[in-house]
């Protein structure tokens, strides 16, 4: 029975085979000199001093170096429990951004079928998150969709595929700086082109507002479906669209 529940345990934070014989072996017998671990716990002697060293690193035994030959002890099963916890707390910490992307993705995609939403804003971080949200945005069912892009990786095949393919629905405008003008005329002349000199970041404008500032190497945006900030986003990137100088194509 107490096999089942350590094995149940340690598989938890991801041990091998190897290792969870080993910390059983300690647990049952005390402590052990390396040549009795591999004995007890069926592991290969060539293997078994790397495993001990790197269960040592990972703070589920001990090393006793003051004896000869070198003694390993366990740690205490509930010393043990809590590294499993704190390692599963680190797991759904570092999966959070991506259900929430996910979500803001659902939603955006399935307003006709969300009754509420706990939140305004939401967060979004990294290019590619951005540019999905970007797609639901911009291909939604409305008449006009508005774009303000002054970073080249937020113009590349990718987005301007998702440009034209809402100009064959919507009116689209599209608000750019001069470093990107020369690629923004390439696309279809159905699409409204006009350039600024400069930006403080991106916004994707349509069944929903995308705001977005380049952090660093990466990209952090905010986005939301409530109808007063999609007017907000809509009045203040029209003050941009006629302070802005309009290209002819």
């Amino acid at each position: 029975m107490m096999d089942d529940y350590v094995n149940s345990l340690l598989r938890m934070i991801g041990l091998s085979k190897y290792q969870l014989r080993v910390y059983l072996a300690l647990v049952e017998r005390g402590p052990l000199t390396a040549s009795l671990v591999a004995k007890y716990a069926n592991v290969p002697s060539s293997k078994v001093y790397s495993i001990l060293k790197g269960m040592v690193r990972l703070g589920l035994i001990d090393a006793d170096s003051s004896k000869r030959p070198e003694v390993f002890v366990a740690k205490p099963p509930k010393e043990v429990f809590n590294i499993a916890v704190s390692r599963i707390n680190d797991i759904v910490e570092k999966a959070k951004p991506m259900i929430n992307t996910l979500q803001m993705i659902y939603e955006a995609s399935n307003q006709r079928s969300i009754k509420a939403r706990s939140e305004t804003l939401f967060t979004v971080k990294g290019l590619q998150n951005t540019k999905n949200l970007a797609r639901v945005i911009i291909l939604g069912n409305v008449k006009e969709v508005s774009v303000a892009i002054p970073y080249g990786q937020l113009l590349d095949d990718e987005v301007a595929s998702m440009i034209i393919e809402a100009a064959g629905k919507s009116e689209v405008k599209l608000l750019v700086t001069r470093d990107l003008i020369d690629y923004a005329k390439t696309l279809p002349p159905r699409v409204s082109l006009r350039v600024r000199d400069m930006m403080f970041g991106a916004g994707f404008i349509g069944d929903g507002v995308l705001l977005t500032i380049q952090y660093g190497a990466d990209y952090l945006s905010l986005y939301s479906t409530q109808e007063y900030i999609i007017e907000i986003a809509k009045t203040y990137f029209e003050t941009l669209w006629r302070e802005s100088e309009p290209i002819n194509r």
